[in-house]
Order: C-alpha cells, then sequence, then structure tokens
C-alpha cells in the first residue's frame, strides 16, 4: 500500500525475506511482488489492503494475518491517525475553517483519505456534505502535491505517507502544513487469502521484521490483527454525510 518508487528496493529485500521464510516454511512464493494482483486472486499469497475496502468489500476473499506497528509521528502502536494538511500560507487554522473548501483525496474507499475525515467533521457538518468540492487523486502522494500546487484547499493524508513525503517531496512539505490529526484507526492489514497460509505468513513477517528489513518502510514490530476494530471503522461513521459535494 506505500508503493512509492523511492522505498522500493527496501520493500524488495523485505519480500525476499518473507518469501524465503515462506519457502522454508512449504508455502509457494512467487520470486517478486507483482503489481495490480487482485485482492480475488485465488492464488494470493502475501498483500496488504486498507482497513476500510477488507470491512466493506473483501472480507469473504481476505483473511488478516497482522496489523504493522510504525514508531512515526500520527502511529500509536498498531494504529494510525491522518494529518489534515492545508497550504502553509493558509488562512485556515482549525477543521472549523475548512468548511465549503475544495479537498483532494486519494480514492473514494480509503480509511485515511476519505472516511477518517468524513468521522472528523460529521459534529461541524450538521447533515450535509461539509466540503464544498472534492477532488480525487488516485494517490495520498498526488493530493500532496495537489494542495502544495493550489489544486485543493487541504487533504487528509495517512501518517506513513505524510512521513514519507518529508523524506521524499520536501518542495511540496515545506509549502504546507498540519492543521488537524484524525482519530486513531486501526493499520493497513497484512493479508492472504481466505484459507490462506496464514501462520506462515504471520512468521515470515516477524522473521522480516526481526532483521531490521522493515525499518524503511516504516514496519516497527507486529501485532495481531482485532477483528472488530476494522468492524468498527463502518460504524464510526454510520449516518454521516458525504464528505463533499457532488
Amino acid at each position: 500500500m506505500y508503493d512509492w518508487p523511492e522505498v522500493r528496493e527496501a520493500q524488495d529485500a523485505f519480500w525476499a525475506a518473507i518469501r524465503d521464510g515462506l519457502l522454508v516454511r512449504g508455502v509457494n512464493a512467487p520470486d517478486v511482488l507483482s503489481n495490480g494482483t487482485g485482492w480475488r486472486e485465488p492464488g494470493l499469497v502475501f498483500s496488504q489492503t486498507c482497513g476500510w475496502p477488507w470491512a466493506t468489500e473483501y472480507r469473504d476473499a481476505l483473511d488478516l494475518v497482522t496489523t504493522p506497528v510504525s514508531h512515526i509521528p500520527g502511529c500509536d502502536g498498531d494504529t494510525f491517525s491522518s494529518m489534515v494538511i492545508v497550504r502553509a500560507d493558509s488562512e485556515v487554522e482549525t477543521l472549523a475553517d475548512l468548511r465549503g473548501t475544495k479537498v483532494a483525496y486519494n480514492g473514494i474507499n480509503s480509511q485515511s483519505g476519505v472516511h477518517t475525515l468524513r468521522e472528523a467533521v460529521a459534529s461541524l457538518a450538521a447533515g450535509v456534505p461539509f466540503f464544498g468540492q472534492g477532488r480525487e487523486t488516485g494517490a495520498h502522494r498526488e493530493s500532496i502535491r495537489a494542495v502544495a500546487r493550489g489544486d485543493a484547499d487541504c487533504a487528509a493524508i495517512d501518517a506513513v505517507c505524510w512521513a514519507m513525503a518529508e523524506c521524499f517531496e520536501q518542495k511540496a512539505v515545506v509549502r504546507l502544513r498540519v492543521v488537524h490529526r484524525t482519530a486513531p484507526a486501526p493499520a493497513l492489514p497484512f493479508v492472504t487469502r481466505r484459507g490462506g497460509p496464514v501462520t506462515e505468513v504471520w512468521e515470515a513477517l516477524e522473521d522480516a521484521v526481526a532483521a531490521g528489513l522493515g525499518q524503511l518502510l516504516f514496519i516497527d514490530g507486529l501485532r495481531a490483527p482485532d477483528v472488530r476494530r476494522y468492524e468498527e471503522l463502518v460504524t464510526r461513521v454510520a449516518g454521516t454525510p458525504p464528505l463533499s459535494c457532488p
């Protein structure tokens, strides 16, 4: 889920360790990570997903394996928040100041980019869309760039993506600031196909993290996933209006 070119070498090394750990445990795993593999692929061995689509669309196809732990601002144990960003020269000081503005978001089914923000502004929205206009960018990185360019007024950015942006999108980040941190949500889980090798994937992941191969990917530990917390993502925004006007 955090497939930025700058961390691809680290990602490949992380996968190589997981792959070798799976092979030792008798699980056939591909040599390299694939791009664009569907979450309903019958042979899916290992992937990562956003909590919202798992809870709403893919729980019948994917088994949760483990939840990553990151030691960065906006992450607390196996949870993460989103950073609500605006331009540095904006007059916005609080969420209330964003009423009627243009919001950028990565995708409509994103917990970190959409639904956490719906929850954050629910008490201010009075039952109607809080933002005046929305712009779907396709990725958090593009949302960051859109706000920095002035193509949108704000965006909610996953804490891990914001940490990556501070490393790799410095020209954009210096033009931005954080005005709000959203309520914590369970981090993006690692998954396998329904009925897949849950134990073997978890053990291989533990070995890779213990070897320090997750550090450049902001993966510092692993915890058992709590299904109820992912289910609660949906109830947390039940009855709240859409993020923005059509």
